[in-house]
């Protein structure tokens, strides 16, 4: 054995080298290790290992990202529907008869034998297009007519989507007023209520709630999407009086810009800004009078929708936090945020399916004098399109309480 000497002179024997890095050590388990000195031992990768030293780490990473993304979209979320202006349901509004008394609707109003036609999973809302050429509008909406008069029927169940569109010289009976008159002075009478309760009396079914904008705003609303593409003839882009450009040079007077701005000069697939369309959708002196403007309304509509659900995700944001700051609706916020997150993204059809009132062959029209002297107007028979309308919205028809009769309306009852 090799030997060497201390300090002292004492010999002592020297260890072999392999041994010299060999320790000993007693384990928590009482077991003794051994192991070399100045050398870890590596551990065997388990599954618990990996779980600790990478797969927790990764996922606590992700669930702190994926919490935030969350917590930013509600916010987000709340943000957006807290743009929209809700009026409180007015469970007794007020109107003006015919005697310019202010008076409660409840006093006009009746229970009808049959109840009105109501379907869980089908709800039918009230969309008003105000003329943003009166100078009158109240925050309500009363005061001015309703330019624009349509029922959106949503079906949760099948995902779809259905507009009625209601022309506004259509002849109705309004509670406190003994003559029939048109339909878009209940607006001006009482605002979306005394029309809600209108329609509701003429058509035999439910309204949940309303929805309306002016004209200004839709010309914005059109605008958060980055505009529309339209098939747009020449004839409706350049007729006088009330073509395209025409109703485009109106809207710049009032606006106070130059009358020729956002000019359209052609024709076919164009893209139209929200100015441009509003002006469109406006036209009713080109090809099938009120009706044609009816059909171009629903086109702009589908237009919008089409191109709503085109959008990215995030310039789908922009655009709803755009349009919900032009929204007045006396519908909760919890619905709004249900149709606006929840239904609207699953619709399975974007294409809206349309409905017009009055259906062709069961109305009059033209100058009549027997009520107001040389009034154009329309004279629907209500009771015949009714049925009509349950089927386009329910799929089957109902029994109803006949509605009083338009003096000079066609009836189905005649020979």
């Amino acid at each position: 054995m090799k030997t060497n000497r201390n300090d002292n002179g004492v010999r002592r024997p020297v260890k072999k080298e392999a041994e010299q890095f060999h320790v000993e050590h007693i384990n928590a388990k009482g077991k003794v290790v051994h192991s070399k000195k100045g050398m870890k031992e590596k551990k065997p990768w388990t599954f618990k290992r990996v779980f600790l030293r990478i797969i927790l780490p990764i996922l606590l990473v992700l669930t702190i990202i994926i919490g935030g993304v969350v917590i930013w979209f509600l916010r987000w979320e709340d943000h957006v529907l807290n743009q929209i202006e809700y009026i409180p349901v007015d469970t007794n509004p007020t109107f003006i008869n015919e005697s310019s008394s202010i008076v409660e609707l409840s006093e006009y109003t009746s229970e009808t034998s049959i109840p009105h036609v109501e379907e869980e999973h089908i709800h039918n809302f009230l969309l008003i297009g105000v003329d943003s050429r009166s100078k009158k509008l109240s925050e309500d909406g009363k005061g001015s007519l309703a330019d624009v008069i349509m029922i959106m029927s949503v079906d949760n169940k099948e995902g779809t989507i259905k507009l009625v569109t209601i022309q506004r010289d259509c002849y109705v009976y309004i509670p406190g007023h003994s003559k029939p008159q048109k339909i878009n002075a209940a607006m001006s009478y009482g605002g979306p209520e005394l029309l809600s309760a209108v329609i509701e009396n003429h058509l035999r079914l439910e309204l949940e709630g309303y929805a309306y904008v002016n004209f200004y705003n839709m010309e914005k609303v059109i605008d958060a999407v980055d505009g529309i593409d339209l098939e747009v003839t020449k004839s409706e882009v350049n007729h006088v009086p009330g073509g395209l450009n025409e109703n485009l040079k109106e809207q710049n007077k009032l606006l106070g810009v130059p009358e020729d701005t956002y000019k359209v000069t052609s024709s076919g697939l164009i893209h139209l800004n929200g100015r441009q369309a509003v002006a469109y959708s406006r036209i009713r002196e080109v090809g099938n009078g009120v009706y044609g403007r009816s059909e171009r309304q629903v086109k702009v509509l589908n237009a919008l929708l089409k191109k709503f659900s085109d959008l990215s995700t995030t310039n789908k944001m922009s655009a709803m936090d755009d349009i919900a700051s032009m929204i007045a609706t006396n519908i909760s916020k919890k619905e709004i945020k249900h149709y606006a997150f929840d239904f609207l993204p699953e619709v399975r059809n974007m294409e809206i399916q349309t409905m017009g009132i009055p259906v062709d062959g069961y109305s009059r029209q033209g100058m009549f004098s027997d009520i107001r002297a040389n009034e154009w107007s329309i004279r629907p028979d209500w009771n015949g399109m009714i049925p009509l309308i349950q089927e386009f919205l329910y799929g089957e028809t109902f029994e109803f309480d006949p509605v009083e009769k338009i003096p000079k309306a066609p009836s189905q009852d005649e020979d």
